[in-house]
């Protein structure tokens, strides 16, 4: 693996599990095997590290699961969304396994730590949530138009119920510690609600 990719995975995994505050960037290199010269190569300091895990590991994240989803079909959006979480769960878990503990609120940490440190987050978050909605709003449309469902419900406020619940559901599921519930709790609130649009 290139260092810098290394550095990033490992700061990742790191900063998932322990928070910015409390990884120093001494631990840091230590855990990637490189020397402060050698880090200081690729980043000049903590900050722009921590950057560009959140970049990579929240805001690109999101938008790599709508771009890999068929937005043609209400069913198949829902449940491949859903498989695509459940792996990206997945990749987290095994990122923070022997870096800490598991079923935490470890990547909401990270959210909330990236609001607090990153002036430009919450508008290149607002950004991601914008193209979120989106993508919901052209399935929708394209499943009214089919004759997939039928609904006078507005495609917008629509979006909004299935994208809330998502969110709603999945930080229950984090607090409760009960993670591995996430795929059946989530799919069983979007299949009521399909039931009640399904034509």
């Amino acid at each position: 693996m290139e260092s810098k990719e290394k550095i990033v995975q490992v700061a990742f995994n790191l900063f998932l599990t322990k928070g910015y505050r409390d990884i120093s960037l001494r631990e840091i290199v230590e855990n990637v095997g490189l020397s402060k010269g050698a880090f200081y190569h690729y980043y000049k300091s903590k900050e722009e590290l921590f950057t560009e895990v959140v970049e990579r590991y929240v805001l690109n994240a999101s938008d790599a699961i709508y771009d890999k989803l068929p937005k043609k079909n209400l069913k198949s959006f829902m449940t491949g969304y859903l498989s695509l979480l459940v792996k990206f769960i997945d990749q987290i878990n095994i990122s923070a396994s022997g870096f800490g503990e598991k079923d935490s609120v470890t990547y909401y940490n990270l959210i909330f730590e990236a609001m607090r440190l990153l002036p430009e987050f919450k508008e290149k978050i607002h950004e991601v949530h914008k193209r979120e909605r989106e993508a919901w709003v052209e399935v929708i449309r394209n499943a009214k138009a089919s004759g997939e469902i039928v609904t006078n419900f507005d495609d917008t406020h629509l979006a909004k119920l299935f994208i809330c619940s998502n969110d709603g559901l999945g930080m229950h599921v984090i607090l409760e510690g009960r993670l591995k519930d996430i795929f059946q709790e989530i799919s069983s609130v979007w299949n009521g609600i399909y039931k009640l649009i399904e034509a």
